[in-house]
């Protein structure tokens, strides 16, 4: 595991280009602790850090083919190096290390860009071709690997993270205003676009390549979801799922250091450890967090997994009251953007805890995105439902619930925001049905600026004939998952220099899965039916009868003084968020976050995660030192 980053030249040439990779590649140390690489010729200088994996002593890059005429700057892991390997040692190629990056040269040589179809994988890596003045950049299917980069007609320069990139002082720091609606509605800007104005964020599936001064991007892959009719009963589906799971989850654990896993006592890690642990000889260390607040506490059914199965299982306590300053800026440093999550916090704690033993840690992330396991998946259908009631009719309904105070109830709140989400496109649900900031309150603080999910409602031209189950499913998949879920784990594992694999992001998972019907996904109203199915007798009880919780933290129990202070001084008192959003707006979001009032018609954690939201954004716009004063 590591980080990349470059500069190249287009029209001019830039004397301090090495200069600019050494800085970058500083910044990201945390990335890659244990060695460095670096690559310069007149047209491009080129570095990297590098976490220790595989093969040690001999992994150092750039690694090259045999006649030195192509060498890779890579960031993963290729869970099927082995098995391409051995394919291009057939085919008469050489090699001079034991590592998975070795690989990738020669299936450039081999196969140029249809390499990447053939990759199972975490990755973001940089080929050069040097005989062709040739450079491709790519990153993995589903993005778990960040890739950032700039360009104008001069150079472009590309980054594992932001923070890196931008010790280019070539790159200007301003704000991109016509996407600041969009991270109101929703917290998450959809790739290729960031807050940064010409920052841009390579995405999924995807690479670039340069060439003669010009700049290409290139789609290798992009979900899909044609269902397979030869696939009718659950058991079809668990002899295909079965050994999928085994296979990705076995794949993952090559590794010549010890590995890891996080278990929450949900079913998704619940499902990697139990395959984790059937594949190991001694026990698997497993790792969970422990709130103080017990509402959001699954640590003592963790611990019911971890003797059911015999792991040696760790708990990490996480008190209330435990928000620090310098946490909050790491998040911010380590992402790059603002970032509204705030389940990073507990993500930071506990990478942070797991790398004093491990490090690699295997996650359960992606089971919810494959397997179907949010609310999302049944709420697309029924509010498409609703769409069938007049407008009229459903406004009236609206007005009513919020004349009557309906929304002060979980229910009033549910069917409001029901009934809002049915008032848009059929393709903008999932971004109406998990808005952070309503639209009229967006409105409030743009003094009249409208929301718009076009960029989250996106979908491919053969999506006009999914059902809204599919459809569901690739809006978690295209947006929530690389926006949201993997940005959180991706950077705060790598702030602490933990490396996170995710099986269930297996190519061959999703292949398989993709095309099963969704009656036999979901089943007697249960989702991740096909998960719960396969693990019945292999896990505890427990496991299949608690609802679900995610890692949601109690926000407001992080309060405290050195909190509030923060909103004033970033928020309220911020010159840069005055420019842009209405001063009293400010004010009431802040108060009325800091307030923890539950007699209203928005919950606590709604709330206060509005103003975290706000928070980031503040606190963003100081530390990048980022311009706001562009048109």
């Amino acid at each position: 595991m590591c980080g990349i980053n470059g500069f190249i030249n287009f029209n001019k040439n830039f004397s301090d280009k090495d200069f600019i990779v050494s800085m970058m590649n500083d910044a990201m140390e945390h990335r890659g602790p244990d060695e460095s690489g670096f690559f310069s010729d007149n047209l491009c200088s080129l570095g990297m850090k590098r976490l220790s994996i595989i093969d040690l002593s001999n992994g150092k890059q750039p690694i090259y083919n045999e006649d030195k005429t192509v060498l890779v700057f890579y960031n993963g892991e290729i869970y099927n190096y082995l098995e391409l390997k051995e394919d291009l040692l057939l085919k008469g190629h050489k090699f001079y290390t034991s590592s998975d990056t070795e690989v990738l040269v020669h299936l450039y040589e081999e196969y140029k860009e249809s390499m990447f179809i053939l990759l199972k994988g975490m990755f973001s890596f940089c080929i050069y071709d040097i005989n062709n003045k040739k450079w491709v950049i790519v990153r993995d299917r589903f993005g778990e690997k960040p890739l950032f980069y700039f360009y104008n007609n001069d150079f472009i320069s590309f980054s594992s993270e932001i923070f890196s990139l931008l010790q280019n002082s070539n790159i200007p720091r301003r704000i991109n205003k016509q996407l600041i609606v969009d991270y109101l509605s929703n917290g998450i800007i959809p790739d290729p676009y960031t807050l940064f104005f010409n920052v841009f964020s390579l995405e999924p599936g995807s690479y670039l390549v340069i060439n003669d001064c010009n700049i290409e991007i290139k789609s290798y892959f992009k979900p899909s979801y044609v269902t397979d009719t030869t696939i009718k009963t659950t058991e079809d589906c668990l002899e295909l799922i079965k050994p999928a799971i085994s296979n990705a989850v076995k794949s993952q654990m090559l590794s010549d250091v010890p590995i890891g896993a996080f278990l929450s006592g949900g079913i998704d890690s619940s499902t990697i450890v139990s395959n984790l642990q059937s594949n190991s000889s001694k026990p698997i260390q497993t790792f969970t967090v422990k709130f103080e607040n017990s509402k959001y506490d699954e640590s003592k059914i963790a611990k019911e997994v971890s003797e059911f199965i015999g792991t040696d299982h760790h708990e990490l306590y996480i008190p209330n009251k435990g928000f620090t300053e310098d946490l909050f800026w790491n998040i911010i440093k380590h992402v790059g953007l603002p970032f509204p999550d705030s389940s990073a916090i507990p993500t930071f704690y506990i990478t942070q805890e797991i790398r004093k033993y491990v490090k690699v840690a295997v996650s359960g992330d992606g089971g919810d995105e494959i397997f179907a396991g949010y609310p999302i998946y049944n709420w697309w259908g029924k509010i498409n439902t609703l769409r069938t009631i007049p407008k009229f009719l459903r406004n009236w309904i609206r007005l009513f619930i919020e004349n009557n105070k309906i929304t002060y109830s979980e229910t009033g709140r549910a069917l409001h925001r029901a009934i809002l989400a049915s008032n848009g496109k059929p393709n903008e649900i999932g971004a109406r049905a998990s808005i952070l900031f309503s639209d009229d309150e967006t409105e409030y603080l743009t003094n009249g600026t409208k929301s718009n999910y076009s960029l989250l409602s996106n979908f491919p031209v053969e999506s006009i004939d999914w059902s809204s189950f599919k459809k569901a499913l690739y809006y978690r998949i295209k947006f929530d998952l690389p926006l949201d879920m993997l940005v959180k784990v991706d950077r705060m594992s790598m702030a602490n220099s933990l490396e996170v694999r995710a099986p269930f992001l297996d190519a061959s998972i999703f292949d398989i899965v993709s095309k099963i019907p969704p009656t036999l996904l979901i089943q007697n109203g249960q989702n991740k039916f096909l998960l719960r199915k396969l693990m019945e007798n292999k896990l505890p009880k427990s496991v299949f009868d608690h609802p679900k919780s995610g890692f949601s933290i109690p926000l407001h129990d992080f309060f405290n003084e050195n909190f509030t202070q923060l909103c004033h001084k970033y928020i309220i008192e911020n010159n840069k968020m005055k420019k842009l959003f209405n001063n009293d707006a400010l004010i009431f979001f802040v108060n009325r976050g800091l307030s923890q009032k539950v007699d209203t018609d928005i919950t606590i954690y709604r709330a206060t995660h509005q103003l975290w939201a706000l928070l980031q954004l503040g606190g963003w716009l100081s530390y990048f030192n980022v311009d706001v004063d562009v048109e």
